[in-house]
Parts: C-alpha cells; sequence; structure tokens
C-alpha cells in the first residue's frame, strides 16, 4: 500500500513539474508579447503606468533622500537604479497580469490607485525609505469568455494562470540581474543588477503568499503543487539571501 502511495505521489509529481516547465516556457514568450502591447495601450492606461512606474522608483530611491542637497548625483543614481530595477519588476509584473487575462478572453487594464500612490510616498519619504506601501495600483479583470458554461475547474485554472505570471515575470527578471551580476561590468551597473535581483525575488516572494488579494491565493486554488513548486524556492531564495 505505501508503495503504491509512493508511486502515486513521484508520478502527480512530475506531472507537476512537466507542467511547470510547460507553463514557464509560455510565460517567457508571453513577457515578450506583454513589452510589445505597450505600444497598443490605450493612452490614459499608459500614462497611469508610467505614472506608477516613476512614483514606486522614487518610494524606493527614499533612502538616499538626505544626499539629495548635499549630493544630488548620489540621489539620481539611486533613482535611476530604483527606475530600472524595481519600476520594471512592477511594471512587467502588471504586463503579464493584463496579457494572461486578455489571452483568456477578459478584459483586462491596469488602473493606478490615486491615494495608494500619495499614501506610498508620505510614507517612504517620512521613514526615509524604511517603510515602502508599495500599492500603486492594479490590473482590473472583468471576464468575457468566462461565462457559466465553463467548469469550476476551468475557472480556476485561468485564474491561477493569470495570477502566476505576475511573480513569474518577477522571477524571470530577477534571474536576468542574477545573470549580469557574473559579467564582468561596471560598479553602476552592478548596483542596478544587484538591487534588481533582490527586489525582484522579493515582489515574487511577496505576491506568492496565499492570501487574498494576492496572487499567491488563486494559484492555491488551482493547484496546491505548482504554487509549492514556485513559492517555495522563491522564500528559500529571500531566507538564505
Amino acid at each position: 500500500m505505501q508503495s503504491l502511495n509512493a508511486k502515486r505521489f513521484v508520478k502527480r509529481r512530475e506531472k507537476s513539474l512537466m507542467l511547470t516547465a510547460h507553463y514557464t516556457t509560455k510565460l517567457q514568450f508571453t513577457l515578450v508579447e506583454a513589452l510589445y502591447k505597450v505600444s497598443t495601450m490605450p493612452k490614459r492606461e499608459l500614462m497611469e503606468l508610467v505614472i506608477s512606474w516613476l512614483v514606486i522608483s522614487l518610494c524606493f530611491s527614499a533612502r538616499g533622500i538626505t544626499e539629495l542637497f548635499s549630493i544630488p548625483e548620489l540621489f539620481f543614481m539611486i533613482f535611476f537604479a530604483s527606475l530600472i530595477s524595481v519600476g520594471l519588476g512592477f511594471l512587467l509584473h502588471e504586463l503579464m497580469h493584463r496579457t494572461i487575462a486578455r489571452r483568456f478572453g477578459c478584459f483586462a487594464e491596469y488602473r493606478m490607485w490615486p491615494w495608494g500612490l500619495m499614501l506610498a510616498l508620505i510614507l517612504a519619504f517620512a521613514s526615509k525609505g524604511s517603510i515602502i506601501f508599495a500599492a500603486p495600483g492594479a490590473v482590473y479583470i472583468t471576464p468575457i469568455a468566462l461565462t457559466s458554461y465553463i467548469s469550476v475547474k476551468h475557472v480556476r485554472r485561468a485564474y491561477g494562470l493569470i495570477s502566476l505570471s505576475g511573480p513569474v515575470a518577477n522571477l524571470l527578471l530577477a534571474l536576468i540581474f542574477y545573470f549580469t551580476l557574473k559579467l564582468p561590468i561596471n560598479w553602476l551597473i552592478g548596483f542596478v543588477a544587484e538591487m534588481g535581483f533582490r527586489v525582484n525575488v522579493w515582489l515574487a516572494a511577496f505576491n506568492l503568499i496565499p492570501v487574498p488579494p494576492l496572487d499567491g491565493f488563486n494559484v492555491v486554488k488551482w493547484n496546491l503543487m505548482i504554487w509549492c513548486l514556485v513559492a517555495i524556492p522563491t522564500w528559500a531564495i529571500i531566507i538564505l539571501s
């Protein structure tokens, strides 16, 4: 009996590994598609996305606010690093949600949260970067193709993949920054790459927490094994680094 259960567990694990590899490969190609789709965005949505990008980058630059007047070059260097590492991570995270949702026939668009942006700026600069309230907005999804005749299983799969796409985008970006650190680069690129690696792993780990409204909640509802295969290694990197 134990041998039979062990075989079933191994079979399920192999199936989950194959599914994870399959979906990760598809998401890699979708990442390129998401970047391309920026050019087709409505002006209002694009403007709100850019404003959120700038504000989030500014919040993560708040640690250098004391140097703004004494050494302004240092502050702008930190802002530049945040713009690329933090801002790009936020941008790709939201774009992946938007792209995958539209693939499933949903209407999806990014909407910034003005009060969230104001609160983020106030907390960041008041605490000199110690407190970051990273809730500038979200991708709002309205089901179109997901109608009543589709089974609950398929709906959970759709929302699971939509939710998983954001953290996976952060992990892929973290991987790019990690391999950049292995190259013979100057100190500025190294600073940007190290910041990009740490922040994007943190963004992925935080969003994979299985509590609503975070992404991890929908992923767990869809497939617990896939959530474990993505979330546990991500949190292990956070703890060990």
